[in-house]
């Protein structure tokens, strides 16, 4: 069963969808009536020209004026409401995919799995990245910068203030979840690439596309040519006679010119052309978050790194561009298109914009991609609180400490997982434990690593309460062998020991966390290894948790008694059955259960 402030959330999110879903059906036959009107207009100018043809040639450029004028004004109709029509698909596919994570369905979000990998301190082991993993059930980013700053923060532990920082920024965040989404349903549209490829080329290739522009003739063109002709056809218009044939030959003189630029013109509207609706939302996602009256430090700092000193707005600047973009694409309208370039030469006009916006605002515009990114890694922490109401705000320590009420895995449904207590003695220790085969030892350790990687991020955890140290975490949990790199199990977990005990070595602050060493070798090196081992790490005074079936491992208590604690999960038998309560206790374990499964196939020890 779920609880009361996740069934709340849920039936929020259920109205939401509901309430997004009407107003989609509504938009939709918006856009169907605005799309037949432009149809009707265009045939209704077609025939008009028909009709108006004997009035003379200034009935007709009257009737194209206007006729062209209303068409704009239902083209630029529709593609609003179309715009708004995507960004609510968009917001009821996000709204639903709340609901199935709450649900334990997949995230529609990446999983990390780029960055996974076996030789990483602790991430593999902890299932931080991959199907399944903490990043799959975190990621709410878009954007392959904001992937990487979010698995940058499961990655490796931050320091006090950076936490802290984080962590108020992200409870600032956690206020305004619908705002939140909605910039994450306005950003869903654009794919990684998008974004991507429109802030190189926005750095790198917009500026040799248009420097062209800068040449005095074409300067001398735009200048005085359009004059020109608008002074001819002033004449044609009121004297009437040669003037008209004076206009035709203009109209071609101005053509051969414009054609001369042809290839120019069209290698930059092919780079930049597409990219006019990409920048139209990327210009309203960036809006609110520089707008927003931020009270935290961390956001103030980052909205004031694209700051542009003349006081114009990010967002001001990227819409600046895409009215630029948006008027180059006229050119795809042969009528209208070929009117503009006849009489204005606007495709050269507009490469002139592009080139002083390029001078005037890139380099601001650049550095706003980047603080996107990072909004949209502490929204993915934000959206974690949101849905979780009673997880934890960690309490980070300065000195060695950690002590957790209720602490369970995340990533376990909460009607299924089992909650613990844990804390560390005043003096570092390593904390031995024992049990019975899936008793919960792993899922213990998996547990409070994973939490304590939630802790450094900056999110919450799930926990009642943690307060804990900065501790920078080792593992080893999942050995495995390797044909291709033609290494045995044995050899791979030397690998891994040999890895523990440079880090332990090199940082005092390391925190180990070990499933059962030496799974490859037999069963008295096996202690023995295991022992020189702990003995090694308690020379150091690291801290750890190790879980192991050996019982001799927890005979090391008698011999450190300061600086070994044994803990154990156990199980309860009725009628040879067994029940797990997954509860970590004091003391070694005294239950085993290899002698009753090996029973229940027919194999008996006795």
């Amino acid at each position: 069963m779920k609880n009361t402030s996740q069934n709340s959330l849920l039936s929020n999110y259920k109205n939401q969808i509901s309430f997004v879903e009407k107003t989609i059906i509504g938009l939709k036959q918006t856009v169907n009536r605005l799309s037949f009107l432009r149809l009707g207009v265009f045939l209704l100018a077609v025939i008009l020209v028909y009709a108006l043809f004997n009035l003379g040639a200034l009935a007709l450029i009257i009737h194209a004026i206007v006729s062209v004028v209303i068409f704009l004004i239902i083209v630029s109709r529709q593609a609003k409401n179309q715009d708004l029509l995507t960004f609510h698909q968009h917001q009821l596919l996000l709204l639903q995919n709340e609901v199935n994570i709450i649900e334990n369905k997949p995230n529609i979000y990446d999983d990390g799995g780029k960055f996974e990998s076996p030789n990483h301190a602790y991430t593999d082991d902890l299932d931080i990245f991959g199907n399944r993993s903490l990043f799959a059930y975190l990621n709410r980013t878009i954007t392959s910068k904001g992937n990487e700053i979010l698995a940058s923060w499961l990655q490796k532990e931050s320091d006090k203030t950076t936490i802290l920082n984080r962590q108020i920024a992200v409870d600032e965040l956690s206020l305004k979840h619908q705002n939140n989404i909605d910039l994450r349903a306005k950003l869903y549209g654009l794919k990684n690439t998008d974004l991507e490829k429109l802030q190189n080329d926005l750095a790198h290739k917009l500026h040799s596309l248009t420097s062209f522009i800068q040449s005095k003739k074409i300067n001398f063109i735009l200048l005085i040519l359009p004059i020109l002709t608008f002074g001819i056809l002033v004449s044609a218009i009121v004297f009437n006679g040669i003037f008209w044939s004076i206009l035709g030959l203009n109209l071609l003189v101005n053509y051969v010119i414009y054609f001369s630029f042809f290839k120019n013109i069209n290698q930059t509207h092919e780079f930049i052309g597409k990219n006019a609706s990409p920048l139209k939302s990327f210009a309203a996602i960036i809006k609110p978050i520089e707008e927003e009256n931020w009270k935290s430090e961390m956001l103030i700092n980052l909205v004031a790194q694209v700051k542009n000193p003349s006081g114009e707005k990010t967002h001001e600047q990227i819409t600046d561009l895409a009215k630029i973009i948006k008027d180059f694409d006229y050119r795809y309208n042969v009528f209208v298109g070929t009117i503009l370039n006849l009489f204005l030469f606007w495709d050269l006009r507009v490469i002139k914009r592009l080139y002083k916006w390029q001078q005037k605002d890139a380099k601001g515009v650049l550095k706003s991609f980047d603080v996107l990114a990072e909004f949209e890694a502490l929204i993915s922490l934000s959206t974690l609180n949101v849905n979780h109401p009673n997880w934890a705000k960690p309490e980070i320590a300065d000195d060695y400490f950690i002590e957790t009420t209720a602490i369970g895995h995340p990533l376990i449904l909460e009607n299924v997982r089992v909650n613990n207590n844990f804390s560390t003695a005043p003096n570092k220790t390593i904390d031995v434990i024992t049990g019975s085969n899936m008793a919960g030892k792993s899922t213990f350790l998996r547990t409070l690593g994973i939490n304590m990687v939630l802790a450094y991020a900056g999110a919450h955890v799930c926990a009642s309460s943690l307060k804990t140290s900065i501790f920078s975490l080792v593992s080893y949990m999942r050995i495995k062998d390797s044909l291709m790199d033609q290494t045995s199990t044995f050899k791979a977990e030397l690998d891994r020991l040999k890895m523990i005990l440079q880090l332990t070595a090199e940082k005092e602050n390391t925190y180990i966390l070990v499933d059962e060493m030496l799974r490859g070798t037999n069963s008295k090196d096996k202690y023995l290894g295991t022992k020189v081992f702990i003995e090694k790490l308690l020379r150091q005074q690291t801290p750890g948790l190790i879980a192991t079936h050996d019982l001799q491992i927890a005979e090391l208590e008698k011999d450190h008694p300061q600086k070994v604690r044994n803990f154990h999960f156990d199980i309860r038998m009725e009628n040879e059955e067994m029940f797990f309560d997954y509860i970590i206790k004091n003391g070694e374990c005294k239950t085993f259960n290899a002698a009753i499964l090996l029973k229940a196939i027919g194999l008996s020890l006795d």
